[in-house]
């Protein structure tokens, strides 16, 4: 990558497809951590997991950081939500919810895949479809 040039405008950059919104997101990121890496020519390299230098990478660490830097939504319900009493596609749907990556036709439309005027709710109520919207204030399916 850093031959190819990992700079704005790189060719490390070039995609053979459009990339989704969230894709983009997270390549925003990814330019965000590799701004403060420097290569050096004739020094070894090393790996170093930086939240635990002492014990090294784990699953279980990797796991505590990936849902500890989620929506406080998402760490009061972390308990309730992959209880090993709740069936894991319930625990699926619910972890879905709560990080805002149901297909709903706003997050669609986010994503291009549908068009502007495709993202109002299927009930006809005149609100766009979010996660929100559908499990909450819909007056067709927040009672369900």
């Amino acid at each position: 990558m850093f031959e190819l040039g990992w700079e704005e405008g790189g060719e490390a950059w070039r995609w053979r497809r459009r990339l989704w919104v969230w894709e983009e997101e997270l390549l925003v990121a990814c330019r965000q951590l590799l701004d403060g890496v420097t290569v050096q020519a004739n020094v070894i390299d090393r790996w170093q997991w930086d939240p635990d230098i002492h014990a090294g990478y784990t699953v279980r660490g990797a796991y505590q950081i990936l849902t500890d830097s989620g929506s406080s939504a998402f760490d009061a319900a972390r308990d309730l939500v992959w209880h090993k009493q709740v069936p894991l596609k319930v625990s699926i749907v619910a972890w879905r919810l709560l990080k805002d990556r149901l297909p709903t036709r706003s997050n669609l439309h986010r994503r291009g895949i549908i068009p502007s005027e495709g993202d109002l709710c299927v009930s006809g109520c005149g609100h766009a479809e979010t996660a929100s919207h559908l499990f909450l204030h819909c007056d067709v399916f927040g009672s369900l």
